[in-house]
């Protein structure tokens, strides 16, 4: 990145649009480099807001977080600390290698590409500039550089960890992903209208303020633009009382690892749109068995879904479901 004068803002550049975009997460005012190599500061002194930058890597988180959003990182830090430790032999370097490897072959990772490749890419087109909420390894953003590679993409995720590994996977399969940005999706760091589309993937159930995160992601977007959201749960009042439960699959998840877990009945999911002026342009249930190779017995209950008719699933059996909403 070429050198940049004290309180100035860069040309800007195929390489260097984000600093038109970027936005203070605490008050929204414009953002400017700082004479110290890879600084960053809120341009309104009041705000007091400092970060940093390197290379395509920008820390934009805010300075306070919750203990749910400080739970993803450790979570996965803690993960990766196990992996290195089952393969102590390993160099740094190979280590390194061997964690990239562990994350392409996971099968939430290469059943994702299956449904990107035979189905979304298929059914949708996209344009422009783009930002991926809570893209944890970055994988959708690199899939929609894959297949529109004249898109200009943004990953973003809350945990510094996952945002570092997204920039090391996106360098390995040559994704071309633009930026990687430390983000809050409550408190996006951009200024409004600064997107064609949105993107997330199973992170909204994750939140804690489920309409302040839909505002921000609504400010973020141009007259028009369109999220895309895809590997989110709809279900039943009933079932979801085991589901949350410490018996159920997500009660349990939420105990071992602190990360807040969240499940929305369909009129639910639709208020939510409603209440920030989210037009739902297309929702589709996700049942094919083919996507849900993460274990057996989630791919067997899928095979069983794909039976019912769709009222049941409208009336609550638990399904993954996806949605596109248009900002009106």
């Amino acid at each position: 990145m070429t050198t940049i004068p004290n309180g100035s803002r860069p040309v800007e550049s195929r390489q260097e649009w984000i600093w038109s975009i970027i936005a203070c997460p605490e008050c929204g005012s414009p953002l400017v480099a700082e004479a110290t190599d890879g600084g960053l500061a809120c341009e309104r002194s009041a705000c007091g807001f400092r970060s940093s930058h390197r290379g395509q890597v920008y820390n934009l988180l805010p300075r306070s977080l919750d203990q749910f959003q400080h739970a993803e990182h450790n979570w996965r830090q803690q993960h990766y600390d196990r992996l290195a430790r089952s393969v102590a032999q390993m160099s740094p370097d190979q280590y390194r290698t061997f964690r990239l490897l562990d994350t392409i072959t996971y099968y939430s990772f290469t059943s994702q590409f299956a449904f990107f490749r035979d189905h979304f890419s298929k059914q949708h087109r996209l344009r422009g500039r783009g930002l991926e909420v809570g893209g944890s390894n970055g994988q959708l953003s690199g899939f929609v550089k894959l297949f529109y590679p004249e898109t200009e993409m943004v990953t973003s995720d809350v945990a510094p960890v996952n945002v570092e590994l997204a920039e090391e996977l996106a360098r390995l399969l040559g994704f071309g992903t633009d930026y990687f940005v430390m983000a809050d999706a409550e408190r996006l760091p951009f200024r409004p209208g600064s997107f064609d589309f949105l993107c997330s993937s199973g992170m909204l159930h994750h939140l804690g303020d489920m309409r302040r995160a839909l505002r921000a992601g609504r400010a973020a977007l141009k007259p028009g633009g369109r999220w895309y959201i895809v590997n989110e749960l709809s279900i039943g009042a009933l079932p979801r009382l085991f589901w949350n439960s410490r018996l159920g699959q997500k009660g349990k998840w939420a105990l071992t690892t602190g990360i807040r877990e969240n499940s929305y009945t369909l009129s639910e999911w639709r208020r939510f749109f409603a209440e920030q002026e989210f037009k739902i342009v297309d929702m589709y249930f996700q049942r094919d068995p083919r996507y849900k190779l993460l274990s057996w017995p989630r791919a067997l209950y899928y095979a069983a879904v794909a039976r019912l008719p769709l009222a049941l699933l409208r009336a609550g059996v638990p399904c993954e479901i996806n949605f596109v909403l248009e900002k009106q």
